[in-house]
This record gives structure tokens, sequence and C-alpha cells, in this order.
């Protein structure tokens, strides 16, 4: 199946319209920083596509761990609440107190903007002046609430956590009025939204800088890039390779994968675990890999495989989530059930058969520019409805 992005609840757009994207004055906010990982990517590069060179978010990031994806800055709203002592503590406790801080910012102390986009889920209970628009940039609704709920609630933690849970999926679900249109960073995100908001959403790929990729032929390993977590696979994936006739390298920080793992991994002649990796080492790896294995749960998104097919890679992945939309038997890679088996058996599917698919083409949709025109657009689009009609995307 070729991917690209859809736009059910975006409508035309308003005849004899005027307004340009160079009007509008606009302001992005971001739930939290924890560490830098894939929200934050995404953040910067949507401040950067709106010509925003800040991000209003709650804390300070670690002034010793800069913003490896970019230049926007990151500001922390807390200074400016009462009593910003207590405030602060309370923005280190998570996500408990999120939905309340984030609905104290008085967006008239940064500006009124024209357009409020908020990224992730706690954001969007902040209340905006009723000629603002506020869209939404959905990473996924909490899955602890709601589609992972009965995968976790059995654990110790779920269980002290249940009545914590229900509170907050009560107050995530009264939030989401406040929102006026949402963005989901792809199909799997927009069917949840769908099934847990009763809302439309538009699909807007995270970009991929196309032009960072490159292809240095065949050495002969297949890559696993990714923390080492159990929701990541990671487990299967090892035992599929050792004792096989293939080499595995594993690249990526240790995750909470136990101790049982890393031993099988350390005592297997055909895998190599290379730890975390920077930006030009990953390059490189997927450069001269043979094929990529992803392996993760049921992935919102997964730029992983959108990385390796850039590189010239084939990607052999489990047969879940977004990933499982992207890649098409015997095109761009082939799909396996995420068991060693299930995995061993793609592994020689590939090896007999090999791909015939353009990889560049199906990356295209993924391009930084194509992320860019169709934010613009969409933002435009939805500011001229919202100001003329007075409606959102959902009625």
């Amino acid at each position: 199946m070729t991917v690209g992005a859809s736009e059910d609840d975006a409508g035309e757009r308003e005849e004899g319209a005027t307004t340009s994207f160079a009007d509008l004055d606009v302001a992005v906010a971001h739930w939290g920083i924890n560490a830098w990982g894939g929200a934050e990517y995404l953040v910067t590069h949507l401040a950067e596509a709106l010509d925003c060179d800040r991000v209003y978010t709650l804390g300070d990031p670690d002034p010793h761990d800069p913003n490896p994806y970019g230049d926007v800055q990151f500001v922390d709203v807390t200074r400016d609440l009462s009593p910003a002592p207590l405030r602060r503590l309370q923005a280190r406790a998570g996500r408990v107190f999120e939905y309340a801080l984030w609905e104290d910012v008085d967006w008239r102390a940064y500006g009124n903007p024209d357009v409020l986009v908020t990224s992730g889920a706690t954001t969007r209970a902040v209340i905006t002046p009723d000629d603002t628009l506020h869209l939404n940039y959905c990473h996924s609704p909490p899955r602890w609430f709601y589609d992972l709920y009965h995968d976790r609630k059995d654990s110790l933690v779920g269980q002290l956590a249940r009545p914590l849970v229900r509170y907050l999926r009560m107050r995530d679900a009264t939030v989401d009025p406040r929102v006026d249109g949402y963005f989901a960073n792809s199909p799997v995100v927009a069917r949840r939204i769908r099934k847990f908001y009763d809302r439309d959403s538009e699909v807007l790929y995270p970009p991929v800088d196309l032009d960072e990729y490159e292809t240095h032929g065949d050495e002969g390993f297949y890559l696993h890039l990714g923390r080492l977590d159990e929701e990541k696979g990671v487990p299967a994936v090892v035992e599929a390779f050792a004792g096989s006739d293939h080499r595995l390298v594993l690249a990526g920080g240790r995750g909470d994968v136990d101790d049982a793992v890393m031993d099988r991994i350390r005592r297997a002649e055909e895998i190599e675990y290379r730890g975390f990796v920077d930006e030009s080492k990953k390059y490189d790896l997927l450069a001269t890999c043979r094929a990529l294995v992803f392996n993760g749960r049921d992935e919102d998104f997964g730029i992983v495989p959108i990385e390796a097919n850039a590189s010239g890679k084939a990607v052999l992945t489990r047969d879940e989530g977004f990933p499982a939309i992207f890649v098409e038997d015997g095109e761009n890679g082939f799909r396996h059930d995420g068991t060693p088996a299930g995995i061993r058996e793609a592994v020689e599917r590939f090896e007999r058969d090999g791909i015939a698919g353009d990889l560049g083409e199906q990356v295209e949709t993924f391009s930084t520019d194509a992320f860019v025109d169709q934010l613009e657009s969409s933002v435009v689009r939805r500011f001229e409805r919202f100001r003329a009609t007075g409606t959102r995307d959902h009625d």
C-alpha cells in the first residue's frame, strides 16, 4: 500500500480567502521535556516550519544538554504562574498536574496569537481566547489510559495506579472540546483519535531530511536501531539471530530488557551490540547494513523504517502499527508476526526474493518540503474557516 497524507476533515479552502501564512501570528507549545526524543524532534521542526523561534513548555531543558534537532528555544511557562515555586514542583511531578498547569497559562501574556499549535496530550488543556485557533499535533491519545490499559493494569504498578489513571482519563476527555482541530502523525493515531475522542484529524507525517541519507553498499549485517526495550520486541529479534547464519548489529541505549537478554547478546557470536550511537554513526550503519529489522509493538509512526528506505535498505517489520502500513511485501521490505520464527522467515524471504520497489519513491511523502507545504496550507485553511464561520473541524 502506498501511503500519503490524508485530509478527511479538511474541506475546501474558503472561496475568496485572502489570508496568507505570513499574516498569521503563530505560537507553539509542547507538554514537557524529559529527554530529547521523537516528540521533541517533531516539535522543533514544527516550530521551524511555522517560523517560531521558541516553543513554550513546562520546565527548563537541561542547559548542559542542548536541543540536538535545531536552534529553537524552549521557554518554561511555569515561571509566569503563581505561586511559581509550587508550580515548578508540580511540573516535576509529571502528568498528574500538567492539565491544570496548562489551563492556567494566560496566552494574552504571550502575544495573544492568532493560532496556537500544541504538541502532546496535556497541552490540549489550554484555555485560549475565543478568537484564537487551537490546533493539536497528536502523537497519540495517552496509551496508558486507552489502548494499552488492559495490558498494564494488572501489574503491581498498574493496580496501584488504577484510581489515578481513571481520574486522568476523565481529565483527558474533558479538555478535548478546547481543541479546534487535530493533526495526527499517522493513520494509526488518526484511528485512535476517532475511537477515543470521536474527532476527525488530518494526517501530517513527521518530516525526514531525506538528503541526509545515503547508501554505501551492503556489508552483510542486519540492523536493529533503537533502545533495547521489551515493547520494541528486542528479545524476539535476539532469539531470531542467535545461532543463525546471519549477522545482527544492535544500536541503541540499554532499555528495559532483562539481564538474560543481555547475556544472550553477549554469548551469541552472530550478534554485536554497539550501544547508543550518535547521528553520524546512525547514518553510517543505515548506509552499510543489509536490511533493517523492526519489531516494535503497534508503533504510532516509527521513523526508523522510513530512514532505512531513505538509505536504500529494505525493512523487515512486525505486522502491526504504521510500519505495517508503510511496508509492502516484496516492494520495500517484508512483514512478519513478531516471533523469532516469523523474523527468521522474513529474513529468508528477503534473502531468496529481494525487493522490487523504488525505495526513493516510497519515502518522498515524508520529505521536509512536503511537511512544510502541508502544514502551512492547512493552518491557513483552518484559520480562514474558523474566523469565517466560527466552527472547528469537528462541527
